[in-house]
């Protein structure tokens, strides 16, 4: 189950530190967070093609880790893939090719999206980029899938949340949370004030187009 943000971080947002801290509301606290991290979860499922999760120390989602995931091959010098930090092996029908003949991109950010075949130097004649055999689940990529840290951004929406609901069950509400429907594209929740914060995350994760992994 995700958890994006901790305990301790939630009960100082919250002004439960010091001589007013105790156990009481951790049970409810604690739901809060499990609620707010899948509403994140939901939301970016919904946004990005390809979204796998975070995974932070000991409390790592299902999805996010290392694994090996196929793909079919596209015919072209590019496979786009599920979101991962790295990857450490590449394989075309069981084949392992070079890592010297790919790499990733975005090149200067995380998560990584594609797997590219690197071009020839141009000092270097009579040789063609490489593709991705057309195929049926026939190209392996070994890696570690989704982020193995929670983004300072996934972190804060998760707080503004918790935040929220909190504020919700101290008026009165006994369960406060969403009303949510499990579509194609994950969780989607019509409580706008809800919305409204996590439409925070679309400036960075946010993908236009249908295309992806």
């Amino acid at each position: 189950m995700s958890n994006y943000i901790g305990l301790a971080a939630l009960k100082e947002a919250i002004g439960l530190t010091g001589e007013s801290s105790d156990t009481v509301d951790d049970g409810v606290l604690t739901s809060v967070i499990y609620r707010s991290s899948a509403l994140v979860d939901g939301y970016l499922t919904s946004i990005r093609p390809g979204y796998v999760g975070f995974a932070a120390s000991s409390n790592a989602t299902s999805s996010a880790g290392s694994n090996t995931r196929v793909y079919d091959g596209t015919g072209t010098d590019t496979l786009f893939i599920d979101d991962a930090q790295s990857v450490a092996t590449v394989s075309i029908d069981t084949v392992t090719i070079s890592s010297n003949s790919w790499r990733l991109a975005p090149y200067n950010a995380t998560p990584k999206r594609q797997i590219i075949f690197a071009a020839p130097a141009s000092s270097v004649h009579g040789l063609s980029v490489e593709s991705f055999s057309p195929g049926t689940a026939n190209v392996g990529v070994t890696g570690y899938f989704g982020l193995d840290t929670v983004p300072d951004d996934v972190a804060e929406i998760t707080l503004a949340l918790c935040i929220l609901l909190w504020r919700r069950y101290q008026s009165g509400d006994p369960a406060p949370g969403p009303t949510v429907a499990k579509g194609a594209k994950g969780q989607v929740t019509n409580d706008p004030e809800l919305v409204g914060i996590l439409e925070g995350l679309w400036p960075r994760w946010g993908v236009l187009g249908v295309w992806g992994a």
